[in-house]
């Protein structure tokens, strides 16, 4: 019989989980740096919603680097000023959230999404915000399932003319949708039948 004893001390314990928020911290920044060009190149759903801002991962790997050199660093005077660094950038992010984040984005919600007629994994997405006072709309289609869905951007509007104010927009087939601005004009977007991207 044999018998196996976890001879891990608390300070190897510290380690371990310091190496893994270290390399979570590390992740968390190549995401922020890589991760709004790959959801672009890809158009993958996931991506796209995940890096559509970078300070949500540019916080976490603040945080995630901070707690790793808290556990990690053993000289003081270094740990402080790593600490210190860390937690300015993170107060710097929260407040770009809650005071210029407002101003600078649409602050994004989802008020529609229609299935494509046919069935199939395809829907058309409206998402409604504002640009001070100014209403903003963007449409785009989401094209397959949940883990590849892509994303494909039909069109951005702006509320602040008539013509570039978005009226309606609808299914006028599986692979067409029809636009409408607030000035009564009318485009017909196609999209590829395969992959659900708009040709224009």
């Amino acid at each position: 019989m044999t018998i196996t004893v976890d001879i891990r001390t608390p300070a190897s314990r510290d380690r371990l989980l310091g190496r893994v928020l270290a390399a979570g911290g590390v992740g968390a920044g190549v995401g922020c740096l890589v991760g709004p060009w790959l959801a672009e190149a890809t158009r993958l759903r996931l991506l796209v919603a995940a890096f559509e801002f970078r300070w949500p991962s540019f916080l976490v790997a603040v945080v995630l680097s901070g707690a790793a050199v808290r556990l990690l660093v053993t000289r003081a005077a270094v740990r402080r000023r790593v600490l210190a660094l860390c937690a300015a950038a993170a107060v710097c992010a929260v407040a770009f959230r809650i005071v210029l984040f407002p101003m600078i984005s649409g602050d994004w919600r989802e008020t529609d999404r229609t299935a494509a007629p046919g069935g199939g994994d395809r829907y058309l997405l409206v998402e409604e915000g504002s640009a001070m006072i100014d209403p903003l709309w963007r449409v785009s289609v989401v094209d397959g399932p949940l883990l590849t869905a892509r994303q494909w951007p039909v069109g951005s509007f702006d509320g602040d003319t008539a013509e570039g104010a978005l009226a309606s927009v609808a299914w006028s087939g599986p692979d067409a949708l029809v636009v409408t601005t607030g000035d009564g004009a009318v485009t017909t977007v196609r999209l590829d039948p395969r992959t659900g991207k708009p040709e224009r």
